[in-house]
């Protein structure tokens, strides 16, 4: 079955003024250091299309992307579990859902499911006779676990650079690099896809948009290879794993854009070297599926509720007179006190949600490579149970695809360790349980 292949962008910028999530209080757009994109590769064979849709967002929502798979499959002929929608989880975006202190946008997530079927709509028109490649490299001098055992007996995420009561981090690191690399008949390159397990790194300006160290690497790969080239780079399970060696060891000597370009060129050049390597496939056989993960969320309790109403009742910042949570579902490190009225409105937005809620799974099968999306930050021991259990040769495991439901966490993590990651929020929804539940159902699709 000789393949084709197409790519293109559409541009999914919001105005200025729009509300930038990713920390705990609200920030807005004043400028613009880069454009945000959707980025779509769609791959054909003679009885099936396959659509891989990238975007420079902090996440997207299942409701956001069942509106534009249905236009996708209305207007491109291709079926929603051939389509995977992921964001990339820059830090630097517009508010998709409300996280923490920060409210959805509602006129941009109406806008913006138009503009990814756009962005498969224009690749579809793209299509030409093409060749497949992949590979996977380790890069482990780039990555850091960024929640760690400290001497008080609690974990804490990002504790601070050679902090005197390190212990040692929770867990490893993935160090995978995989690759896809599609090009036309004639060696014009059209795609070059890469997975890896980086959070985000950051920018100079938190309230200027930009894609961060995903957008340079596509600016990179575009100058090594021309404009033809639309490069995704999809965040693997990276939900604690971030740029910064808290241990001393590493040191960089540059933050921000600098530093996002530092990294995007370390994967950039372990891509172009790996180019020259990768047998090239004419044919391959597409496939996908998908099934529904049921999970409980986390359980708020009428006593916790009891806390944020009086949380809420005084000036923030004042609520005290606890050393402990203050709400049931804390293990651990007590939530600031700085931060306390965010997590108070966040347990009246949960307890407003069912107690048993669903989001999707699939896999997407590319000759002997496979494709695992998963819908929200998942945690890295996760992914490496995922690969561990796959012959897939490689396995790209996706994060923030296809909807979200915030961290999914170890049930050790949630049990024993606690931690940011932890707290029930809009942004980590799933309870005990949800992540073995989430291999079986990831293994069932892959068997």
């Amino acid at each position: 079955m000789p393949i084709k292949a197409g790519s293109a962008t559409s541009n999914i910028t919001p105005p200025l003024g729009t509300a930038i999530p990713g920390g705990f209080r609200p920030r807005y757009a004043q400028n613009v250091d880069d454009e945000l994109f959707a980025k779509a590769l769609v791959i054909e064979n003679d009885s099936t299309r396959i659509a891989l849709v990238t975007c420079d967002l902090i996440a997207v929502t299942q409701k956001m992307v069942d509106v534009a798979k249905q236009r996708i499959a209305d207007r491109c002929d291709i079926l929603p579990e051939h389509v995977m929608v992921n964001a990339t989880h820059t830090h630097t975006a517009v508010a998709v859902a409300d996280l923490l202190g920060v409210d959805e946008d509602n006129e941009y997530t109406d806008w913006v499911p138009l503009k990814i079927a756009d962005a498969v709509e224009l690749a579809l028109l793209r299509l030409v006779p093409a060749r497949v490649g992949f590979a996977s490299v380790s890069e482990d001098r780039i990555t850091f676990n960024r929640r760690w055992h400290m001497k008080d007996g609690t974990v804490r995420m990002n504790p601070g650079i050679e902090h005197p009561d390190l212990v040692q981090p929770t867990g490893p690191i993935d160090p995978e690099l995989a690759m896809i690399y599609v090009e036309s008949e004639d060696n014009t390159p059209i795609s070059a896809v890469a997975n890896f397990s980086l959070h985000y790194i950051g920018t100079d300006n938190g309230s200027a948009l930009s894609a961060d160290y995903f957008g340079h690497f596509d600016r990179l790969m575009q100058h090594y290879l021309g404009e033809t080239c639309v490069s995704l780079l999809w965040n693997a399970a990276s939900g604690q794993i971030n740029n910064i060696d808290f241990s001393g060891q590493t040191k960089w000597t540059a933050g921000g854009h600098a530093q996002a370009v530092k990294m995007a060129n370390v994967l950039a050049g372990h891509f172009i070297t790996e180019m020259q390597f990768m047998e090239m496939h004419e044919t391959l056989q597409l496939s996908g599926k998908i099934d529904t993960l049921n999970f409980a969320r986390k359980r708020i309790t009428d006593a916790d509720l009891e806390v944020a109403k009086k949380v809420l009742s005084v000036e923030t910042g004042t609520y005290d007179g606890y050393e402990t949570g203050p709400f049931s579902w804390v293990v651990g490190q007590p939530i600031p006190q700085s931060l306390v009225d965010i997590y108070a409105l966040e347990c009246q937005r949960l307890a407003k949600l069912p107690e048993q809620m669903s989001a999707p799974v699939q896999v997407l099968r590319l000759g002997e490579a496979s494709i695992v999306a998963l819908p929200g930050e998942v945690f890295v021991e996760t992914g490496l149970n995922i690969k561990s259990k796959s012959d897939a040769k490689p396995l790209f495991l996706v994060s923030l695809a296809n909807g979200y439901i915030g961290y999914i966490c170890t049930d050790e993590a949630l049990t024993q360790q606690g931690g940011y990651e932890t707290w029930a929020a809009m942004s980590s929804l799933p309870d005990v349980g949800t992540a073995p539940a989430m291999e079986l159902l990831v293994a069932s699709l892959l068997d």
